[in-house]
């Protein structure tokens, strides 16, 4: 996977341009919303069956 390729320093680089944080920031954002929508997906799956 590209991602466990990655070493610290390039981690720490800027993703795109300084105002979107380093690649960690933007890895991290990107999980954070995922698991945000999957817990709109439970609760909207949860409202159905009930």
């Amino acid at each position: 996977m590209y991602v466990e390729r990655l070493t610290d320093e390039e981690l720490k680089k800027d993703f795109v341009d300084p105002k979107y944080g380093d690649f960690y920031r933007n890895i991290d954002a990107i999980i954070e919303h995922s698991y945000y929508h999957l817990g709109q997906i439970v609760l909207i799956k949860k409202a159905l069956i009930d």
